[in-house]
């Protein structure tokens, strides 16, 4: 399958699916042009390509009100693409892990251009990503690695991660020719604050009308998140389909969900690659939250109080908290995605968890080890599903994934019939 044709038909299967909503043409047109880029190769990448060097992030872990206040728009590298990881195939193992493998394949395709002057950030989570930052600098590229110490309530490692972040905010702010000042740091708060804001209440927005969108296009819309040219655009996009979303609440009322409510933990499921949750919506099973490194980060946002001081302290304070909140592969006990599952265990109605791994990424083996304990006192069955960007394990994964379902479905009609009734979202 060509990278045109993996993303086309996805987007396409999106859009079938979720024909009655209007406002999600906007996403799906948002993640149709970033996909094209690579695709098409056209002069610019986002809307600022022309007026500043472009700022190419690889993978989780930065904080990104720190390059929005030095007044460009970073262009995320996720994965997600089998296509992509094909690109990197000459330049790392086959047995790497398959979000590493896409993630250098679509920074190759950039580098290849001689358009742009990008600024390559590898935030330093595992030894896949210190490799690839070695490649690139190799290569002759402008690569910048940003270590992220893996005890995260260490009092050392906390200082060496704010050095690390004021050494981030000078290289970029001198790449793009800008001074970040007390002011722009404050304002990219807002600006990353007032998204995510929005992400949360669009999340709950679809916890509370489940029949609006399905898990695919849920996700399409929060991982154009990393995808947009201009997030005060996006942001108003995303409230838009929010109030389309109430809108239909308030219409058809409060809608049950009778399909069993999973949380969907682990390894992120990104775009195109959207194997899982097309499972998940096949074997009629409703994710209620999905928990990874993007999910966690969307709380790591400085109050007012907090948006106080200088330039230097406004730098700390915001690696601070995204430090607190990082469930990134980075860290030895992953203790944010944790903190998150509970509290969502607590605050929800939850039937069963499926583990999303990708084949490498063995840190999240090492997090649900963790959870498993709780998961058992709470007497919630867990489904761990492994898996890579290829299609060939697609039917044998259905078949188990609808195994699970059926189980769940067995246990909630084993419950009690008076409580199942009253299961509303």
């Amino acid at each position: 399958m060509s990278y045109e044709s993996e993303y086309s038909e996805a987007l396409q299967r999106i859009y079938t699916a979720n024909a009655d909503v209007p406002s999600l043409r906007y996403f799906l047109d948002t993640a149709a042009n970033w996909h094209a880029c690579f695709a098409q190769g056209p002069s610019d990448l986002t809307q600022n390509a022309h007026a500043h060097p472009l700022v190419v992030i690889l993978g989780y872990g930065i904080p990104e009100q720190l390059i929005y206040a030095c007044n460009t728009t970073p262009c995320f590298l996720l994965g997600g693409s089998h296509a992509s990881c094909q690109w990197s195939d000459d330049a790392v193992p086959r047995d790497s892990d398959p979000a590493s493998r896409s993630i250098l394949g679509y920074a190759l395709r950039l580098a290849a251009r001689a358009d742009i002057d990008p600024l390559f950030v590898v935030p330093v989570a595992n030894d896949n990503m210190r490799k690839i930052a070695y490649h690139l600098k190799q290569e002759g590229h402008a690569v910048l690695p940003v270590d992220i110490p893996p005890v995260s309530t260490s009092p050392s490692a906390q200082h060496a991660w704010e050095h690390s972040t004021e050494t981030l905010v000078q290289t970029v702010a001198r790449h793009v020719g800008r001074r970040v000042t007390a002011r722009s740091l404050r304002n990219a708060n807002k600006l990353v604050g007032r998204a995510r804001a929005a992400i949360l209440d669009f999340e709950q927005s679809c916890v509370e009308c489940p029949e609006v969108l399905d898990s695919e296009a849920r996700l399409l819309v929060t991982n154009s998140y990393y995808q947009t040219g201009n997030l005060a655009q996006w942001t108003a996009a995303l409230n838009k389909l929010t109030a389309e979303i109430q809108a239909r609440y308030k219409t058809i009322g409060r809608p049950c969900i009778t399909a069993p409510r999973i949380l969907v933990v682990g390894s992120p499921i990104l775009f195109p690659q959207h194997k899982v949750a097309e499972l998940i919506n096949d074997a009629g099973l409703f994710t209620l939250a999905t928990v990874d490194a993007a999910s966690t980060s969307r709380f790591a946002n400085l109050s007012a109080r907090e948006s106080s001081g200088g330039a230097t302290a406004l730098i700390r304070a915001i690696s601070r908290k995204h430090y607190g909140f990082d469930s990134s592969s980075a860290s030895v006990v992953n203790w944010a995605m944790e903190r998150y599952v509970e509290h969502l265990l607590n605050s929800m109605e939850v039937d069963g968890v499926v583990c999303h791994i990708l084949k490498g990424q063995i840190e999240y083996d090492f997090a649900l080890s963790r959870l498993e304990p709780l998961f058992d006192s709470m007497d919630i069955p867990v489904f761990r599903l492994e898996t890579d960007y290829q299609y060939q394990d697609v039917e044998q994964l259905r078949i188990r994934l609808e195994a699970f379902a059926e189980m769940l479905g067995q246990r909630m009609l084993v419950a009690d019939r008076a409580h199942a009734r009253r299961r509303c979202a």
